[in-house]
């Protein structure tokens, strides 16, 4: 038998996820974002500012970095970085070891997150775009601990840092290595631990190739870690990598998730309307920073929590601050700067660096507006849904995990199977008829695979699973509750 889904709410979730919907206009990405330049005079000198405004609430675009295309610890040109990641606009990111002879060892200096995880551990000053689409800036710390549950007992450490190496001689460094770094870890003297869908599934002395769906984690040669930390790791084990981020500014903790996008670098430059430059506060002592003139690139808000990003000509630090006051910028930090000064706006590189690139800061252009979504209060920061015309499709994985629903996907038959209380689901990718509890139900839209991962129709998984929606039309957000 073939029925279409009618329950109870369905109408409920049709006016909300449907009508309710005013769906921006395509061109809307553009509109977004403008690019403006001016002349300005501040302290007896003139200034040329270019800079790029970004509206963070429209949800045909999103904010995020771009590390080398090799992995970190390379380089690449920012024109390349800016096609491959679809950029509307973009800029230098934050500091790295750009005189490094090894082009594999140009390591970035700050903090760099993308869609709620680490991609680089850092800690200095930080411009954050959050979840709910506004715009952060302060000195931001990140901590990563380790726990390693063997036969039910868990065992925690701390992990020196993600996608960071100190160096051959640096025998008790513990690091955690993600896709991000790259495709192998293949430092001497240290023990890689090979981790897949939250498992240890090796353990060797030898370099290791970094698992598509896992991580690697190295663990330094020395007494210490010899003593306390490797009886503790076992093939089987299951082990997860937790961060912890704080604001050292006022002390407050900041959840992960929440974070869309970040870039450390510094120093600050202006903080709620005033100047706000503390080069020790900071933690920056390079008088390339503190006390020459040269190429600035910044970014910051301005009273409308519009993101603006842009470069400078030359200046001092002192001088970048005034500027920007005058621009309206209320909030701002420096990025990177020199040769590595970049800008990026609507197909046309407005600032041509004069070197390669470890990392940048992209804004995205989608071909759907993207949708957020949140389970049970759990931000879904892994991955966004969008809108295919008038349906909402989903992360399906996404969704799964955070109710603690059985899943099993068969690659051999293309079906997912999945089991959560009384109700149970088949459906393959590509067919728009599924199975719930053994009955045929059409789907307002078939199931699709999207860079490894599945993506359903939002009201299939709300009828069959029994959960209720809430849509914030501000955030693009919907809010799931099971």
């Amino acid at each position: 038998m073939l029925i279409k889904h009618k329950f109870a709410h369905a109408g409920l979730l049709s006016c909300l996820l449907v009508s309710a919907i005013a769906l921006p206009h395509a061109a809307s990405a553009q509109d977004s974002v403008q690019t403006q330049s001016r002349t300005i005079s501040y302290n007896g000198k003139s200034f040329t500012a270019q800079w790029i405004s970004v509206d963070l609430t429209d949800p045909y675009i999103r904010v995020k970095p771009v590390t080398a295309d090799a992995g970190i610890g390379h380089d690449e040109s920012f024109s390349s970085m800016m096609a491959r990641s679809h950029a509307v606009a973009g800029i230098n990111g934050t500091f790295f070891d750009s005189y490094e002879k090894d082009d594999t060892k140009r390591y970035p200096n700050g903090l760099i997150i993308g869609s709620g995880d680490i991609v680089h551990s850092g800690s200095n000053s930080s411009f954050l775009v959050l979840a709910d689409k506004t715009a952060a800036l302060g000195r931001i710390a990140s901590e990563q601990q380790i726990t390693v549950t063997h036969q039910g007992k868990p065992y925690t450490f701390t992990a020196w840092g993600v996608n960071k190496y100190y160096g051959d001689s640096v025998d008790d460094q513990v690091v955690w290595y993600t896709g991000a770094f790259g495709k192998r870890v293949d430092f001497p003297n240290s023990t890689k631990v090979v981790i897949q869908e939250g498992k240890i599934t090796a353990v060797t002395q030898d370099g290791a190739r970094i698992p598509e769906d896992g991580h690697i984690l190295l663990i330094g040669g020395s007494a210490n870690n010899s003593t306390n930390v490797l009886p503790n790791i076992h093939v089987g084990d299951s082990i997860k990598l937790a961060t912890t981020l704080s604001n050292q500014d006022s002390g407050s903790s900041i959840a992960l998730p929440a974070v869309d996008a970040a870039v450390g670098a510094g120093p600050g430059l202006l903080t709620n309307g005033q100047i706000d430059i503390d080069f020790a506060r900071d933690g920056i002592t390079e008088t390339k920073i503190t006390t020459a003139a040269n190429i600035r690139s910044f970014i910051g808000v301005d009273a409308s929590n519009r993101l603006i990003m842009g470069t400078l000509s030359t200046a001092k630090i002192s001088d970048m601050a005034g500027v920007l006051l005058q621009l309206g910028l209320t909030d701002a930090m420096n990025l990177d700067g020199g040769a590595s000064s970049a800008l990026f706006a609507n197909g046309s590189i407005l600032r041509n660096p004069g070197r390669a690139l470890s990392n940048a800061l992209v804004v995205e252009r989608l071909e759907q507006p993207q949708i957020q979504v949140d389970v049970n209060g759990q931000f879904v920061h892994e991955f966004r849904g969008y809108l295919q015309q008038e349906t909402s499709m989903v992360p399906f994985r996404g969704i799964l995990e955070r109710i603690g629903a059985q899943f099993e996907w068969n690659g051999t038959a293309r079906t997912l199977t999945v089991q959560y209380g009384a109700n149970r689901l088949q459906l393959q990718p590509d067919h728009s008829v599924m199975l719930w509890n053994g009955k045929s139900v059409v789907l307002p839209a078939a199931p699709t695979i999207v860079d490894g991962h599945i993506y359903m129709p939002l009201r299939a998984i709300m009828e069959s699973l029994g959960g209720q929606v809430r849509w914030d039309p501000q955030l693009y957000r919907a809010s799931l509750t099971f």
